[in-house]
């Protein structure tokens, strides 16, 4: 998305995008600060697929508001945006996609299916970095040092630096299995499929968005 948009400010949006996942976490990260049914404007936590995105807009993403931003204000804010609606295809193909592969698994503990399926996950964005040393997005993640929370009250002001550290310093590491594998849960041409699939969604949904332009 980040290469097809005009008009934005990278840093700002990429910041918008890793956002809503920049909530401080516990000792044993079972809750998050603010929790995520308030950074994922999720107004019924007991359904899954449910994200308030009227809502969000209401509060941070409607023509009103779009007229008064500024570029960074702007960009943050759409790539906030991006990340809900990708949740909420993420959910719908990917997540409820293995819970019906894994019935039983499913039916015995839940939990424990996702979090063992996460190996594939991690390994998968590992793996990526691994293949493209220069993704762009990621470069400018990585150097977006001492980013300032000034955008929204949700958050503490050093939310977004404290999460950036905490990823760049993850993918950085080696807290991963053998990346050249066979992938059981989610496999590399699948996860490709589902973001040209989501981006190329995506762009028709932001169609009519105010100030929303591409290349």
């Amino acid at each position: 998305m980040l290469d097809k948009l005009k008009d934005i400010d990278g840093t700002a949006f990429v910041m918008g995008n890793i956002a809503p996942d920049s909530g401080v976490p516990n000792e044993d990260w079972s809750q998050f600060n603010p929790p995520k049914v308030i950074s994922h404007f999720k107004t019924r936590p007991d359904d899954e697929l449910f994200f308030d995105i009227d809502k969000f807009c209401a509060e941070y993403f409607n023509d009103e508001l779009i007229r008064t931003y500024s570029k960074k204000q702007y960009s943050f804010f759409l790539g906030y945006y991006i990340h809900l609606l990708t949740d909420v295809e993420w959910t719908r193909d990917i997540y409820y996609e293995l819970l019906k592969a894994y019935p039983e698994e499913t039916k015995a503990d839940k939990n424990k299916l996702i979090w063992t399926a996460k190996g594939d996950w991690y390994d998968l964005d590992f793996l990526y970095l691994e293949q493209h040393p220069d993704f762009r997005a990621f470069s400018i993640y990585e150097n977006a040092v001492d980013y300032e929370n000034d955008l929204m009250d949700l958050f503490a002001k050093d939310a977004f630096e404290n999460r950036r550290q905490y990823i760049c310093g993850f993918y950085r590491g080696d807290q991963h299995g053998d990346l050249h594998r066979e992938y059981t849960y989610l496999t590399p041409e699948r996860a490709e499929k589902f973001v040209e699939d989501t981006v190329e969604k995506l762009v028709g949904m932001l169609s009519d968005i105010k100030g929303v332009e591409y290349k």
